[in-house]
């Protein structure tokens, strides 16, 4: 077993150490998804964009300072990945417990592992460059830095797999929910663009005095919230649950959902 040797420390370390090149790819990476999410969630207006633009900037900022190895960007990456991560732990929990969105699902995954990665090899970055003395160097054997990065790739892949099984296993069980609902939450509706649309239908008739009931096919947490009023709001409802209004007045009602905007339906509501 070859033993790591001791040497003169560079004055200026390798872009290609891990302790660079970990940190700056999780905090572009982290940067360019938040600048994707900013772009899809902006025009609808959602109230808490505002919280993220501000993180994608310093994200981005980061990023440039790591690779220009700036000692105060690795202390920078370890704070705001670790307040990033703080603060939206909520978020990031609900949608890995939701594979069976798997694009949102694969998003979540790799950026949560890149900011867990990001604080490991900053703090590591932050040891390289404020270390007295020597670096130490590794002959044959793999430095501990890149062992701790293949086992978190390892983790990444595994959690994809994991959730390609069990996503699919999740479709099939919400398959069978809401087949006596009147309008159903479809699978993946809180992914803006789905193909398969938020609310099946997303107009629906009803008369006076008939009950709707609103059913969640989907994996995530909805609300079916009037808008423009305070009319009605189900509050969270979780996977396979349901929510029921029934309309006392003729009218034309849309409503929305408080996690994601953008999805809208309207219900009309006819004379009996």
């Amino acid at each position: 077993m070859t033993l790591p040797r001791l040497v003169a420390a560079e004055s200026r370390p390798s872009r290609r150490r891990p302790e660079v090149l970990v940190p700056f790819i999780g905090l572009l990476y982290s940067g360019l998804y938040l600048v994707y999410l900013t772009a899809i969630i902006l025009p609808t207006g959602a109230s808490f964009i505002f919280m993220l633009i501000p993180f994608m900037i310093l994200f981005l900022v980061l990023a440039y300072g790591v690779w220009r190895m700036n000692r105060f960007a690795f202390v920078g990456s370890i704070v705001l990945s670790g307040i990033f991560l703080l603060f939206f732990s909520s978020i990031l929990l609900e949608t890995i417990g939701n594979p069976s969105s798997f694009s949102m699902f694969f998003a979540v995954v790799t950026v949560f592992f890149s900011l867990i990665s990001n604080i490991v090899y900053s703090v590591l970055g932050v040891r390289m460059f404020w270390r007295k003395g020597g670096v130490i160097a590794f002959g044959k054997t793999i430095p501990r830095s890149s062992f701790f990065a293949l086992i978190m790739v390892g983790f990444i892949i595994g959690a994809l797999v994991v959730g390609v099984f069990a996503g699919a296993t999740e479709v099939r069980l919400l398959g069978n929910v809401g087949k006596t609902a009147n309008i159903v939450i479809v699978q993946g509706a809180g992914t803006q663009g789905n193909s398969a649309g938020y609310y099946s239908p997303g107009n629906f008739t009803a008369k006076v005095g008939q009950p709707v009931t609103w059913s969640n096919g989907d994996g995530s947490t909805h609300t079916v919230t009037s808008q423009g009023s305070n009319l009605f709001d189900s509050g969270n409802i979780q996977s396979g649950g349901t929510f029921s209004y029934t309309f006392t007045q003729p009218g034309t009602y849309k409503y929305y959902c408080t996690i994601h905007p953008w999805m809208v339906g309207t219900v009309v509501v006819t004379s009996a």
